[in-house]
Order: C-alpha cells, then structure tokens, then sequence
C-alpha cells in the first residue's frame, strides 16, 4: 500500500518545531506496510529529498526569499507577523494544486491522506480528481479555527469536506466542531500521540530539588495562556516554587517583561535537553484559553508528553483538554484564564502526593488505552484499508 500524505510542511531537522509527531506515524504505518510519501511546500527553494528514509516532495511557489510560508512557524502565524505574505499566499495555493495534479500524473498510489485541510485539501482534491484515489482529511484543530472565522470560509471548508471519502478529527470536542460545518457521516476521532517519554517506566527524578518545579511547555502564543499561569505565582511562595517555560514564539518577549525572578525561560529544546527537564518537573500546567478570535486547543498533546513522564497534570478545561485530562481522575481541570485557580491546583498537587501518584497512574493507563502509538497506527491503517 502506499499513500500520499499532504502537509503544511514536513520537518527539514529535529529542531523544527511543528508537526514533530508526523516522522513517528509514518514509520509505524511503514513497519505495517503502508509506505507514504510527503507532498508538502518548499522552503527558501529547499528541493525535494528523503528524509529520515521518508520520501519528501517538497513544490515551489514564490522567490527563494519569500518561500517561508510554512516550516518555521504556522501559516496564520506567519500571516499575522508580516502581511505581505497575504500576495505569496494565493501563489502558493495555485503552485500547490497544479503540482498535486502532476504529482498524480506521474505517481503511483493507493491513498491520499490530507493533514490540515483547510486549504490543503484544495492539493488533495487536485489528485483526487485525477488518479481517482480515495481521499481522508485530518483535522487537527488550527485549520477548523482559521474555518471558523467568516461563513465565507465556512463554506469553502463545508465544499472541501465534501470530496473526502473519509474525516478525522483529533479529539471529541473537534468532532463537534467540524460537526458544526458539515454533516459528515464518516467521521472518527483518531487523536495524536506523545513524541517523547516511556510509559512503561517512572523516570528517575532529582530529589534534591529545593524548590517545586512547574512546569510548561509549547508554543508561546495568546491561545496558550501562559501569561496566566505566570499570574499564578502570586499566589505562590517564590522561596518554594519555581515555573519553567519550555518553549519559543511571538509572546515571548511579553510574557519575560511580566515574570518575576522565579520563572525560567528555557526556549525551544528537543531531545535529551528536553527529556531532563520533563525529569526534573514536579507539576505540569497547560493553561491554554479560548483566545479573542475563538481559537483554542484541539486536543493538547503536550500533555501525553507530561503525563508519560508521570507529573501531574493541570489544564484549563477548554477544547479537546478534556479528552486527555478528566477531572480528578487524570488530572485537574480548572476554568480558563483564572491564575487563582491555577496556584489553587498546584498548591492542592504539592501537598496532597497520594493524589498526585493516583492521578499520574490514571493518567499513564489512559494513554495505554486511547493514546498510544500502536492504537493511533492500527485505527489509521483499519481506515486506509477499508477505504482501498
């Protein structure tokens, strides 16, 4: 079997920060036979290539200059910080479907699988049209925000959704969401897993720590929250907690001007470095919030991350958060944008390790059942063959 999956972009190292999970799915489909290629956009003239033994198709759309709409931060993202790339992106879109169509020509496969639809599934429809193949889209949560924003767009995406012969969405608040824009009959919840971190194992953790660490990790954007959780400290003691920030983006110069001394700021880190950090944290907190545009968090599988290092976990009860953290089972939910109740949670977690243990335990058979790897694989190749 071999499919196609289409991508916003596809990491050019280990640093690159988005979409780090995609490299691990495509390997285990691999192992089960279902070989897949990458269609994504170029970077800075960046060709296409094989990476980490993944065949990547990489289209060309603008001047080498001002090919930067993906890869080192989102589209919208991209588009907020510099609005001259609104004219590069109709260039990339129309670059994007004539390549899908002659990547249909002159390719052979059994599937497409779209990430991100709305507008990849424009290059997804492109080859449909042409090698006939079916067609699953996979809504991960900023594509139906960005839907979300006008009914022109709303729309656009109901007309998009209806050339898929199947959807996925990442969580069931997704679901509902996508519900709201069209009535899809085939549609499942086939969430992401963790990239990090050994379920079957407690990692050995620094006991001679002097003060609780608190810890976040992601993306410094509005949506995150991040500045609330900082507003928590208040509530606490700066002589016993201390607030790690793991993370890069367009909020980080704000969020450094509003913290006090006991919070550290680590920037984007991967691997081994990022690896300890989870080791040395005591408490992990994501206070994502339902941003000024209605955005929020799709499913927040930085928390898969955390739970696998066994720290309790903390999250604002928004979005699909819920899926990963039922209150006083696999964690604390509080409201969103309520430092209060965040410094509330941390201090119950702090002193209370009995409940700290049991929610951490609960946490890890969660994801045993409903997040691991093996499971996300198997569902997507149940579909693939369905489908084929």
């Amino acid at each position: 079997m071999k499919v196609v999956s289409i991508t916003t972009a596809f990491p050019r190292s280990e640093k690159d920060v988005l979409i780090p999970w995609i490299i691990k799915l495509i390997n285990l489909l691999k192992m089960k036979g279902a070989e897949t290629e990458i269609f994504t956009s170029s970077y800075c003239g960046r060709n296409s290539e094989i990476s980490n033994n993944i065949k990547v198709f990489r289209f060309r759309y603008f001047f080498r200059k001002w090919e930067k709409l993906s890869h080192d931060m989102s589209v919208p993202e991209k588009l907020k910080s510099n609005k001259l790339y609104f004219f590069v992106l109709p260039f990339f879109l129309l670059s994007g479907m004539i390549s899908a169509r002659n990547f249909a020509k002159n390719n052979d496969f059994d599937l497409i699988h779209v990430h991100f639809p709305f507008p990849l599934a424009l290059f997804g429809i492109a080859m449909k049209r042409v090698s006939k193949k079916p067609l699953v889209m996979t809504c991960h949560g900023s594509e139906v925000n960005m839907a979300k924003k006008n009914q022109i767009f709303r729309k656009i995406f109901k007309w998009m959704l209806g050339y898929a012969d199947f959807v996925t969405v990442n969580s069931t608040f997704m679901k509902n969401e996508v519900l709201k824009i069209a009535p899809i009959r085939e549609i499942k919840i086939i969430p992401m897993g963790s990239g990090i971190g050994k379920i079957d194992e407690k990692p050995s953790q620094n006991s001679d720590r002097m003060k609780v660490s608190v810890l976040f990790v992601g993306r410094l954007i509005k949506l995150k929250g991040v500045d609330y959780l900082i507003d928590a400290l208040h509530w606490l003691s700066p002589e016993k907690f201390e607030l790690h920030i793991v993370g890069d983006g367009p909020e980080r110069e704000n969020l450094e001007k509003i913290a006090p001394e006991n919070v550290i700021f680590h920037g984007y880190q991967t691997g081994k470095n990022l690896e300890e950090i989870y080791q040395n944290a005591d408490i992990f907190v994501l206070p994502s919030i339902v941003d000024d545009q209605g955005f929020t968090e799709g499913l927040g599988t930085v928390l898969l991350e955390a739970a696998s290092f066994h720290i309790p976990l903390i999250a604002s009860n928004v979005g699909g958060i819920p899926d990963i953290v039922i209150n006083e089972k696999t964690g604390l939910l509080v409201p969103e944008k309520d430092p209060e109740a965040i410094a509330n949670a941390i201090l119950r977690l702090e002193k209370d390790k009995i409940l700290a243990n049991e929610l951490c335990d609960a946490a890890i058979s969660h994801i045993q059942a409903e997040f691991s790897w093996e499971n996300i694989s198997e569902k997507f190749l149940s579909l693939y063959n369905s489908l084929i």
